[in-house]
């Protein structure tokens, strides 16, 4: 039995190759591909082994983490500082936690 080039074409196994990738300005990326040839970076970067790539995105999610804290340190002590201001003004504290954002103990005796 003779089968057709279509046949023998849609019986085949797609092959599939995942690449991982660091570019130059430090972000990670991963490639997955069915046949063909190494795909092309279409940015400056390099294939790096997997173990590689996964240290890459941990250093980048506990960048992020550290980034989130200080912002979330930064709001916290602008609304500590804003509701101080609005209570020595003499506030009532509910409004000077409402007009500030914050949520922490009440104010510090000076």
């Amino acid at each position: 039995m003779r089968t057709s080039m279509l046949e023998s074409v849609a019986a085949a196994e797609p092959t599939s190759a995942v690449y991982h990738v660091i570019y130059e300005d430090g972000t990670a990326g991963r490639i997955e591909v069915t046949a063909g040839a190494v795909p092309e970076l279409a940015r400056p970067g390099c294939f790096v082994e997997p173990e590689d790539y996964q240290a890459r995105i941990k250093a980048l999610e506990d960048l992020e983490a550290a980034v989130l804290a200080d912002e979330e340190a930064t709001q916290h002590g602008q609304a500590l500082a804003d509701y101080t201001a609005l209570t020595l003004l003499g506030l009532a504290e509910e409004t000077a936690r409402r007009l500030s954002g914050y949520n922490g103990p009440g104010r510090p005796e000076s």
